[in-house]
């Protein structure tokens, strides 16, 4: 009784008493609640990258053995291309050889006998 009569004596601190008590239960509450949220959060967003990585693996798979099948047939084309190019400049290089001097110079022979002789040197 002695309690009771303490309360309604001090209306004004008991409701300020009453009203801090509900403000750090709900401080509390709400604490609780958003750390189970951040963690549903977590555990959802492990779970979709697991599920997305597992759904993009095929993708990426493909995307290495093409890239690996890319390389290989350009290392095989550049192979190609320098024994080509290795020909071409053998070619290019006797034919210029042989057009940059001429075979026989005579003064026997007058200058079309002279260009004649080179060109049968030239084609054979």
């Amino acid at each position: 009784m002695p309690l009771l009569l303490l309360i309604w004596n001090n209306k004004r601190w008991t409701l300020i008493l009453v009203l801090l008590i509900y403000a750090v239960f709900q401080t509390w509450q709400s604490n609780s609640l958003t750390g189970d949220l951040n963690k549903a959060n977590v555990e959802c967003k492990t779970k979709v990258q697991q599920e997305v990585d597992k759904a993009v693996r095929p993708f990426k798979d493909a995307e290495q053995e093409a890239q690996a099948r890319a390389q290989k047939a350009g290392e095989d084309y550049e192979q190609t291309k320098e024994t080509e190019r290795v020909r071409t400049e053998t070619i290019t290089r006797e034919v210029q050889k042989i057009v940059e001097r001429p075979v026989y110079i005579n003064t026997c022979i007058d200058d079309d006998g002279v260009r004649l002789i080179n060109e049968a040197g030239n084609t054979g």
